[in-house]
């Protein structure tokens, strides 16, 4: 047996209507619900992390979970093996290298398992325990092209073959012999794509992450891929998922149809999207498959966009859950779905209830750094933003970054988000992401402390000699801690990259949250495109964001937007045919935002120049870069030096700009032990706001012992 303990903390999130009972979900009632994990850790938080020991983080594509034989079996494109869990938490991977590649299709049947891969002919059933990772081939299908396969077993044993996978091509479903794999029915069309109808299919170019057509530029609205069926059953009722639009725009989401008949016809559910997410730090919810927890309850797997470095789209995972309402409408819950969640088993009507509270409490706070890489601003890291980053200077132990939360507050879980700059072996690949690999000794290594005067710290999280590739490192902390500040320190980056950190988001208060419904909500359809809905409403004090609920029934508000430190949003996801209803819920974590002024922190825009030599006394545009040095100014900074000064003549500017001094500066006036000015300029310019004037620019000639210096001054007297 060739397996490896898999330890996931498995990052999965999802959300839940706290207040006001239009939002709250009529399910179906569970009957004899276990709870599954008593143990700590209880909750994880999406995106999920998907590793093999110390291998390399792997791509995690068209994530397919199964339960066989009371166990859950996680199946990926691309690798030869598999993983197993008896809770959705604990994870053990398995080898198995005669089981098939490729974007894969598993089914259950009796006490046998299959497999096969889209666009091949060949399956491949499990010998014995698929614990042990035995597979052989046992038969072919009379076609190589079921893209985006799936297989299904109904209940009577007959088999059924779901595939599709284009911007113009249909969904289609065939009865295949369930003995031969042979086709003994005429393939029959499922659904095509209908974007001009179901907002949520189009493509719109604002959405876009990372091109996989990077040979032409994206259209206003093109076809949608539609892709990944997916086929549930479910209280008699046969629900084919389905994917759009692609992976590389933050709309990638799950839609589904109906029937009453595993081959059709199916019906569009009006309550479409099914698994929808485009904000948040882990945007993104397509291509993945929907399964029964060992209670019973639905849950939906996904396949989400990443970014690392420059552009190097991949994809990982995030999990979310999912039930049949009363009257059949499946739907899925994603508010709150990159917030801390409990994993499956632990909470009845998990649609409903799985959202742990615990609030984000380091979006938009003050950050402190070590040091700064240029273009890479501390403020990235607590942005929400998965295409962006801070990084440090360097790789070196002792870059830290430590995040200021305002106040004391009681911190439960965190998450720490890597990126890798500058390094040797990049994350990513451009359009297919990570795919594991030889591993290293050794990766990312940090602790986190905590503190309440930024001074005295207390360790919570070591992970100074880290061996697994976490890119997505959630921690739930053993007991809350209480903490205004929170740090984290480089020990050691891997592939001499710098120390980079995609966001550091730390989450808590849940005694002190609020949640308040909004009364004074404006929606206005767009009356040329009825897909496009624009809302606007009175902003709540002291509120963190909103999350904005829709739905085609007042009690049945099935899917959301999540908007942070805003009043308004403008929704191109609906359906064109329905009417809709529309509630908006402030969410507060008890903290406030760090509001960032950016003349200080990133500069006024306005830079002076000196240029050295004479070439011109004009304006200064195409003048040699290496005789010029510039300088960007900032708000509150009064004096800026320029070093190194010897023998020459002399232009400072305003860059693109008039002039604002020049001259010729001697060795007498530029070589010397004195501390006084040799040279003075006063009044360059005069300093003001408005029709105030309230200084003046000044310069000044500073001598050393082998080289000057000219001191820049702002000199205000109000």
């Amino acid at each position: 047996m060739n397996k490896q303990a898999f330890k996931a903390v498995i990052f999965l999130v999802i959300s839940i209507c706290i207040t006001g009972m239009s939002c709250s979900r009529v399910s179906e009632k569970t009957e004899d619900f276990t709870v599954r994990i008593t143990d700590k850790p209880m909750t994880f938080c999406n995106p999920i992390n998907l590793s093999v020991g110390s291998e390399r983080a792997r791509r995690a594509g068209e994530p397919i979970v199964t339960l066989y034989n009371d166990y859950y079996y996680l199946f990926v494109t691309g690798g030869r093996g598999y993983w197993y869990s008896d809770n959705m938490r604990d994870w053990t991977y398995v080898s198995a290298p005669e089981f098939p590649g490729g974007v894969l299709s598993v089914a259950a049947k009796g006490e046998t398992l299959y497999a096969c891969s889209m666009n091949q002919k060949n399956v491949y059933k499990c010998i014995g325990d698929p614990k042990e990772g035995k597979w052989e081939q046992t038969g072919t299908f009379d076609s190589d092209r079921y893209g985006d396969a799936n297989m299904f077993f109904d209940d009577d044993g007959r088999l059924y073959m779901y595939y599709g996978w284009s911007q113009v091509m249909p969904i289609k479903v065939v009865e295949l012999d369930p003995n031969t794999f042979k086709e003994i029915s005429e393939p029959k069309v499922c659904f095509f794509g209908d974007y001009k109808e179901h907002g949520f299919e189009r493509r719109r170019p604002e959405d876009l992450i990372f091109p996989y057509f990077n040979h032409r530029p994206y259209f206003p609205e093109e076809y949608p891929w539609i892709e990944g069926p997916w086929i549930v059953k479910h209280n008699g009722k046969y629900y084919l998922q389905y994917a759009a639009i692609g992976l590389e725009f933050l709309s990638y989401s799950h839609g589904v149809y109906v029937s009453d008949n595993p081959m059709g016809p199916f019906e569009y559910s009006q309550h479409n999207p099914l698994t929808f997410k485009t904000t948040g730090f882990s945007p993104g919810a397509g291509h993945g498959s929907t399964f029964h927890d060992k209670n019973g309850q639905l849950w939906t797997i996904c396949m989400i966009p990443s970014m690392y470095g420059a552009g190097r789209g991949g994809s990982e995972m995030s999990l979310f859950p999912t039930a049949v309402d009363a009257e059949a409408v499946m739907h899925s819950n994603t508010a709150f779905g990159d917030y801390p969640q409990y994993y499956p088993g632990i909470k009845k009507d998990a649609v409903n209830n799985n959202f742990t509270g615990w609030m984000l409490l380091s979006l938009k706070k003050y950050v402190e750094v070590s040091s700064t890489l240029e273009g890479y601003r501390p403020a990235n890291a607590v942005d929400e933003n998965f295409k962006t980053h801070w990084s440090a200077q360097t790789g070196n132990p002792g870059e830290y970054l430590t995040v200021d939360l305002g106040k004391e507050c009681k911190v439960y879980a965190m998450q720490i988000n890597f990126d890798q700059q500058d390094a040797k072996v990049q994350m990513g690949g451009p359009g297919f992401g990570f795919g594991g690999g030889s591993g290293l000794d050794r990766y990312q290594s940090y602790t986190v402390q905590v503190s309440n005067d930024n001074k005295n710290w207390s360790m919570v999280l070591d992970r100074s000699n880290n061996k697994q590739d976490l890119r997505h490192d959630y921690v739930e902390l053993p007991e809350p801690v209480n903490a205004r500040y929170v740090k984290i320190t480089n020990v050691f980056t891997h592939e001499e990259g710098k120390f980079s950190v995609k966001d550091f988001r730390i989450f808590g208060n849940p005694d002190v949250a609020k949640f308040t419904k909004v009364a004074d909500v404006k929606v206005v359809r767009n009356p040329e495109d009825r897909r496009d809905a624009t809302l606007l409403w009175t902003p709540v004090p002291e509120a963190d964001g909103y999350v904005v609920r829709y739905g085609i029934e007042p009690n049945k508000l099935y899917n959301n937007y999540m908007v942070y430190d805003a009043n308004t949003i403008t929704i191109h996801s609906l359906n064109r045919a329905p009417e809709y209803y529309f509630e908006v819920e402030a969410f507060d974590s008890g903290t406030d935002f760090y509001r960032e002024k950016t003349e200080e922190t990133m500069g006024r825009g306005a830079e002076i120049e000196l240029q050295k030599g004479r070439r011109g006394m004009g304006m200064g545009f195409g003048q040699d870069a290496g005789s010029t040095v510039r300088i960007m100014t900032y708000e509150g900074v009064n004096e800026y030096v320029f070093d190194n000064i010897t023998p020459d003549f002399y232009t400072l500017r305003h860059t693109f700009g008039p002039v604002l001094w020049s001259g010729e500066l001697t060795a007498a006036e530029l070589i010397g032990s004195g501390t006084e000015p040799t040279l003075t300029a006063k009044n360059l310019t005069e300093l003001g706001k408005g029709t105030t004037v309230l200084g003046m620019m000044n310069l000044k000639v500073l001598p050393g012992k082998d080289s000057g210096k000219i001191v820049v001054t702002y000199d205000y007297n109000k």
